[in-house]
Order: C-alpha cells, then sequence, then structure tokens
C-alpha cells in the first residue's frame, strides 16, 4: 500500500492540499500533483470519498492510503479524474451520476476552497456546479461531454487557472497544474525548482484568466 503522507515540516503559510482518492481513480491524476506540492513545501494529504476508507483502489490497481475523510475547508481541493472514458463503474461517472460529492465541492468552494481537477475530475467540477460559463478543459477525449455542461471550453489550452477554480488536461496535465499552483503561491523560482527536482520540462499553453494564453517553448524553465 502506498503511503501518501506528505513531510511533517511543510510550510503554515501554505493552504492545506487534500487530494481526493477514490475507487477507479487514475492513480497518476492524484499522485502526480500529491509529489509535486508535498515536495515543494504545501501541507498534502489523500482525502477519501466515501468517508471511513483506510484505503482505496486505483483504476490501474495501485492501492493508496487514505489519510481521512474530505475535510470541513482544506484550501485546496485536488480533484483527479478516473474511468469516465471507459464508463466504468468506479470512477468519477458513478460519483457524478448518483453520490453526494459534487454538493461536498459546491459547499467547500462557497466557503472559501480553492477547487482543481485533472483530466476528468473536470466533470466532477462541472456537476458541482463551478464550471458554468467559466473558462476550462479536461482530457482531449471528454472536451465533447464538458461543453454540454455549459463550461467555456478551451480545448487550446493545458492548464486554466480562473482563480478559485482550475482545471487541466489529461493525466500528465495534473503535473503542469501542481507546478502553477506552486508558482502561484511560492513564485516563479519556486515552480523552476519543481520541475528541475523532477527532472520535468513545463507543458502549455496556460491560461490564465485575464492574461494572455503562454506558449509551451515560453513555459520551458
Amino acid at each position: 500500500m502506498v503511503s501518501m503522507t506528505s513531510p511533517t515540516d511543510a510550510s503554515s503559510a501554505l493552504p492545506t492540499v487534500e487530494v481526493l482518492v477514490f475507487e477507479g481513480v487514475d492513480e497518476l491524476d492524484a499522485v502526480g500533483p500529491f509529489e509535486v506540492l508535498s515536495g515543494a513545501g504545501f501541507p498534502t494529504t489523500t482525502a477519501g470519498w466515501p468517508a471511513g476508507r483506510d484505503s482505496i483502489r486505483g483504476a490501474n490497481g495501485l492501492t493508496i492510503g487514505v489519510d481521512g475523510p474530505v475535510g470541513d475547508q482544506p484550501g485546496l481541493l485536488i480533484v483527479p479524474g478516473g474511468g469516465w472514458l471507459a464508463r466504468s463503474d468506479v470512477g468519477v461517472r458513478p460519483l457524478v451520476e448518483g453520490s453526494e460529492l459534487p454538493q461536498v465541492i459546491t459547499r467547500l468552494h462557497a466557503n472559501g476552497t480553492v477547487v482543481a481537477s485533472v483530466c476528468t475530475g473536470a466533470m466532477l467540477l462541472a456537476a458541482a456546479g463551478l464550471l458554468k460559463g467559466r473558462p476550462a478543459v479536461t482530457n482531449r477525449r471528454a472536451l465533447d461531454d464538458l461543453r454540454t455542461t455549459g463550461a467555456d471550453v478551451r480545448d487550446d489550452a493545458r492548464v486554466v487557472d480562473d482563480g478559485d477554480v482550475l482545471t487541466s488536461g489529461g493525466v500528465l496535465a495534473g503535473i503542469d497544474l501542481a507546478i502553477r499552483i506552486v508558482e502561484r503561491y511560492l513564485g516563479e523560482h519556486a515552480a523552476r525548482r519543481s520541475t528541475e527536482r523532477l527532472e520535468y520540462h513545463r507543458q502549455g499553453p496556460l491560461l490564465v484568466t485575464g492574461q494572455v494564453e503562454r506558449s509551451r517553448t515560453k513555459l520551458q524553465d
């Protein structure tokens, strides 16, 4: 079983981060942002849905430890995808269609939590009513599904930062999302350190509300 508890000396000045995990979650959607944010010093934990689980099994068979339930008010909630495109009986689709999770996300956001999605986790944000009329992106193969929710789909973006709601494209885009979050809270130098530690080159374009999209070449560190 993989333990994903972050270092205990993470800076208290940074927002608490909860990475949502559930049966059928795409492992890299969750683990990628967890590693980036924890490694940058954010106090980061896994939040299991539904409450009461000690562990969950991901879409590809990885067992992930659960630190606790979704909190009353995390500073930042990362919502991964999983199972949507395969129409799996576990993962995002049944959570959208038959759970209270979208309402929980709505409440957290209304009370001040910044919400960010990876891949088809955007469908949970849409079900929570957070994307209607707002710029957003998801996995390329789910863009049409996202359009039907009323989101302003930006299919040429890899990461969309719309302030209190962020979305990103498929799977590996979650790493770019997390690096963007590091950049927002800690600055460009910290974001560059994250990419160097991972030996990763940021991918784009990045769309920040009110700013011009930056090209992939300008995102290279």
